[in-house]
């Protein structure tokens, strides 16, 4: 099958999946007002591989076939594949506004991360069934998304000690051919826009929980599957001023396994509860390097946005708001400079022969990011004052009454007409001041794993011993 046009990609989507928003069913996720945002932001994904320009980057061969598929399946054999990916990802967020389209790249650090995890495991059945995986997914063109971050109750408990047995993905029941899994994973990006899901353990597990390690894959229409979204912004905005580039984003679902009814081919674990924390890192080890990569654009908007808003105001030339340009500068380009210092030491994990970016400068790439941009944002906050949030709507610049008060009172400083202004608050508004901008704030800590789970990986890749050894050698200690 050729590659698949974006119009072939949201026709896909119409197939009667189970998906609610607003306590509401949603008949045609390609249609809905809020779903829409997500879907036309996955759509650049197979726009790309019909674009002249982009099709270098986007396109590769099928090795065996020689047919055309998109790169985001190109398996992770040698190192240089991880320099390809960060081009893909970097070019694709570019391409897409400054929203990663994220349709495929988390699927497929999966598919990377459940490789790893098989051939560790020394099981040939669980890698094959994974390689023909990919080369369905590839040879149809299928969009993805990740099952990750179960919802996990009392997280003091493990998942066979909580009270509902369910707050973990697991398996109910087998049979020769299939199993059948219930439970519910959340925080799932694009998962009611993508063809299909990806699921994976989420931690450690115990003997006592076997049931709890499973992995597999299926269609987003399967029944038993339920997808509740909550929405972040409307395709079509009328309060916002408008641009010549549309607001990209994506949505989230709760995503509920109601006894779901698998078969084996699509099964990657299967009780080997082992081998789960090692899955779990293996994806993780792929999916904060995709994570660090598409941040890259984000910062470089948001910083050129509050340059901006200086500007429009006439306080560019402060002394405090250049120490304040100094400080985004700093944090974007350090977050660029960790993220590339990454693919200089790709690391074979585990000796699987499949390489990953060097773990430990990802995880301190995807922590500084995560720990600074709090304050990133209130740099730009500062930086734009208080019509951030008290500005005028597109729909009161509209009105034939307001609008010659507000094109006499809200022009700006450098030129800037109070149209221009006014857009440029507008902007500045979603992207820090309105829900979508609390909702990238929580995402930047939590997404792609949380502090606690940086950290951890920090303590576990520095080569702490080695230190220690230095140490011990400058001061002539024998302990």
């Amino acid at each position: 099958m050729a590659l698949r046009t974006a119009e072939e990609y949201r026709e896909g989507l119409r197939d009667g999946r189970k998906v609610y928003l607003l306590g509401n069913p949603v008949p045609d996720v390609t249609e809905d007002p809020y779903i829409k945002v997500g879907v036309e932001t996955g759509a650049h994904d197979f726009l790309m591989g019909h674009d002249p320009e982009m099709r270098e980057i986007a396109v590769m061969k099928d090795t065996e076939t020689g047919e055309e598929i998109s790169t985001y399946f190109e398996v992770p054999d040698v190192p240089e594949v991880i320099k390809r990916r960060h081009n893909l990802i970097l070019k694709a967020c570019y391409y897409a506004d400054g929203a990663i389209p994220f349709v495929k790249d988390v699927g497929t650090d999966i598919m990377n991360g459940i490789k790893v995890a098989s051939r560790l495991m020394g099981n040939k059945e669980y890698e094959g069934r994974i390689d023909n995986y990919r080369r369905y997914c590839a040879r149809n063109d299928l969009s993805m998304a990740g099952a990750v971050t179960d919802v996990k109750g009392d997280r003091r408990k493990g998942p066979s000690e909580q009270e509902s047995p369910d707050y973990y993905v697991r398996v109910v029941d087998e049979t020769e051919d299939e199993i059948v899994v219930s439970g519910a994973k959340a925080h799932i990006t694009a998962g009611v826009y993508v063809d299909e899901i990806l699921v994976i353990p989420t931690r450690n597990l115990t003997e006592a929980e076997a049931d709890y390690a499973v992995a597999f894959a299926i269609p987003v229409n399967t029944p038993g599957i339920t997808q509740i979204c909550r929405p972040n912004f409307r395709f079509e905005d009328t309060n916002h001023f408008p641009t010549p580039h549309p607001r990209r984003g994506h949505v989230e679902s709760l995503l509920i396994f109601d006894n779901v009814r698998v078969p084996k081919e699509r099964v990657f674990m299967l009780r080997e509860w082992q081998f789960a924390q090692i899955l779990t890192y293996a994806f993780a080890a792929f999916h904060r390097f995709t994570a660090v990569t598409y941040k890259i654009p984000i910062l470089e908007f948001m910083t050129g946005l509050g340059m901006l808003a200086a500007d429009a105001n006439g306080v560019s030339k402060a002394s405090h708001v250049r120490e304040i340009f100094v400080n985004m500068i700093k944090y974007t380009e350090t977050t660029k400079s960790l993220a590339r210092a990454a693919l200089y030491e790709p690391e074979d994990f585990g000796g699987s022969g499949l390489f990953v970016p060097n773990r430990l400068t990802c995880n301190m790439a995807k922590l500084f990011f995560a720990s600074n941009f709090h304050e990133f944002v209130r740099d730009i906050q500062d930086i734009s004052g208080g019509l951030l949030v008290t500005q005028p709507t597109y729909r009161d610049w509209e009105n034939p009454e307001l609008n010659p008060y507000l094109r006499k009172y809200m022009g700006g400083a450098s030129g800037y007409t109070a149209e221009e202004r006014l857009k440029l608050m507008s902007s500045l508004h979603h992207t820090v001041g309105s829900d979508f901008a609390a909702w990238h704030e929580v995402c930047t800590i939590h997404a792609e794993g949380s502090f606690a789970s940086q950290k951890m990986m920090l303590m576990v890749e520095a080569p702490i011993e080695e230190y220690k050894k230095k140490a011990k050698t400058i001061v002539g200690l024998n302990v």
